[in-house]
């Protein structure tokens, strides 16, 4: 008699349920799925451990690629190249009832997308790879970067290494890890809110084999080894369901008592402000309020009746950009409203903060960092007198624009020079750089590299934070950056342009930080209270403290210095109705 194999498997993909998630809840339209073609399914139990698979095929119908339409305007036209193909793949998902929680395994492309994603648990599968395999054994990583344009930056070893050699470093968010299993070579496991195991060898999964790692795990999701075998994962974690339902609710008192000190609507990702403004509507046909900026307070007009705010409401309202070039409101360009709210809030003893639709909890010890940075570290002065209330209007482009402000600074100052707008080139990049706004020679005969943005939301000023940064750091090490400078500066008009040639030296390693002074200049309107460093979002503190811990002990630049600034604002609003496109 033949000896009977027992079924194996090498690679499965996991999620993990929420607490008190059944086997249709997790489901995401569970109606939906019924009429997928090929739709079946059973429940079983293996080992006591109650387990449902659902089976459906996709089917799917190929055509000519573009490539082939391409070739066929050049061949004979009563006999074009043709391909046509229709082609059926398998799905499934394995849903695992463990003591009280589900673990749900998909198969094939499309199983994931019918999972309820409100459902699963976020960042399963890095958590519980971080805790398993530690930081010794890592193949790969992805990790995003607090820079001018946030990067995406994959590192693959050839060989399974520590941390170190990956050379994360602290302007790094981590976001995925492939490593393996501590004591078990064959084992990888990698992901974010999933988890993929991968096995070589003879130790796959069997059934078995399965349902018992399922709880381990479970186990190890649960565990805090990761807080510190990776630093660059635990500032920021995702809010339990339970705090974001109890803070999402404090979020909505707020907004009914119109109280916006510590609210602020922005969109989740950086615009230039002179190119866009912004929209509640998208009326085809009617006229929409187009606003030049974006501000809670213009909540209350579009929900007059404070009953009509609900989360739901705010996560179903989109924002939409107007392009003043095309004249028309941006179908394409919008975003929820929810994730348009920015709103730090201190629940208990944690700290949390809402972006881009998301609550994070700060970690306690990281969150104690930044505020002491910004007690014994930031340096703030007072706005001087000679640049305060100027008025950055522009009634004709109806925008308030920091380059009004940077052209009077100018006028006022005629020994400065204006970077603003200046099309400069690091390395063989393109020449679109600017390297600051304004180049002051102050009265004690250092130069001052001054940074302007309006204070209005994190994106804007994560992004004078970063290009600060950015810019200072190519000025000391780039050859043709300096020498694209010192360029602007000779064909500038201003009298004491020989002065700033004499200082900044032609070689780069005459050229030293501690010879300049960084200014970052934030403007507000001065009919409003002036903000201070504090007031600054936190997420915007971690930026600065990233760039002055650069800029201070590696660029050894010796005066960073804040300055909030009044300035003259006007709240320009339009009605349009939209172009056809």
């Amino acid at each position: 008699m033949d000896e009977i194999t027992e079924a194996e498997i090498a690679q499965i993909t996991f999620y993990l349920a929420k607490d008190g998630v059944t086997f249709d809840s997790i489901i995401e339209d569970i109606e939906s799925l019924d009429g997928r073609p090929g739709i079946r399914k059973e429940i079983f139990e293996v080992d006591g451990t109650q387990c449902k698979f659902i089976y459906f095929e996709t089917h799917s119908v190929r055509k000519n690629p573009p490539w082939l339409d391409f070739v066929n305007e050049k061949v004979d036209a009563t006999s074009p190249f043709t391909f046509a193909d229709t082609s059926r793949s398998p799905n499934g998902m394995l849903l695992i009832k463990t003591g009280e929680r589900l673990f749900a395994a998909v198969f094939g492309r499309s199983a994931p997308s019918c999972l309820n994603k409100k459902m699963l648990e976020p960042d399963f599968g890095i958590k519980t790879a971080m805790n398993m395999c530690g930081n010794e054994e890592i193949r790969q990583t992805r990790t995003q970067s607090n820079a001018i344009t946030p990067t995406h930056i994959d590192r693959q070893a050839s060989r399974p290494s520590d941390t170190f050699v990956f050379g994360l470093s602290e302007a790094e968010d981590l976001r995925y890890i492939s490593a393996h299993i501590k004591g078990q070579k064959n084992t990888t496991l990698q992901g974010r809110d999933n988890l993929t195991v991968k096995v070589i060898g003879e130790e796959k999964l069997t059934w078995d084999r399965l349902i018992n790692q399922c709880q381990v795990f479970l186990e190890r999701f649960s565990a805090r080894d990761y807080i510190a075998l990776f630093p660059n994962y635990r500032n920021f974690q995702p809010a339990s369901e339970e705090d974001t339902n109890a803070l999402d609710a404090i979020l909505l008192e707020t907004l009914k008592a119109k109280d916006y000190s510590k609210l602020d609507l922005c969109i989740p990702e950086f615009l230039s402000a002179e190119e866009y403004g912004f929209s509640f509507t998208n009326k085809p046909k009617k006229e929409n309020k187009v606003f030049s900026f974006l501000s809670p307070s213009q909540l209350a007009e579009f929900f007059p009746v404070s009953a009509e705010l609900t989360i739901e409401r705010l996560q179903k309202r989109r924002i939409f950009a107007y392009s003043p070039a095309e004249d028309r409101i941006l179908s394409y360009m919008s975003w929820t409203i929810y994730d348009c709210l920015v709103y730090e809030y201190a629940f208990g003893d944690s700290y949390f903060v809402l972006s881009s639709g998301r609550w994070t909890k700060v970690d306690p010890e990281f969150h104690k960092s930044i505020v002491d940075f910004m007690r014994h570290k930031v340096r703030e002065a007072d706005a001087e007198v000679w640049c305060r209330d100027i008025d950055i209007s522009d009634h004709d482009a109806k925008q308030n624009t920091e380059a009004n402000f940077n052209n009077r600074v100018v006028e006022l100052r005629p020994d400065s020079i204006l970077f603003d707008r200046a099309k400069l080139r690091i390395g063989t990049g393109k020449k679109d750089k600017e390297f600051c706004d304004v180049l002051d020679l102050n009265e004690d005969g250092r130069i001052r590299i001054i940074n302007v943005k309006k204070y209005k939301d994190a994106s804007s000023i994560n992004y004078l934070f970063s290009q600060a940064k950015f810019y200072c750091e190519a000025f000391l090490n780039d050859d043709v950056f300096l020498t694209e400078i010192r360029t602007h500066i000779d064909s500038s008009n201003s009298k004491s342009k020989g002065e700033y040639l004499a200082y900044i030296k032609p070689e780069i390693e005459d050229n030293h930080g501690r010879d300049y002074t960084l200014c970052l200049w934030l403007l507000y309107n001065r009919t409003e209270a002036k903000p201070d460093k504090n007031d600054i979002p936190l997420i915007s503190q971690y930026e600065l403290k990233l760039m002055h811990d650069h800029l201070r002990r590696i660029c050894k630049f010796q005066e960073i210095i804040i300055r909030f600034i009044p300035v003259t604002i006007t709240r320009y609003t339009q009605s349009k109705k939209n172009r056809s496109t």
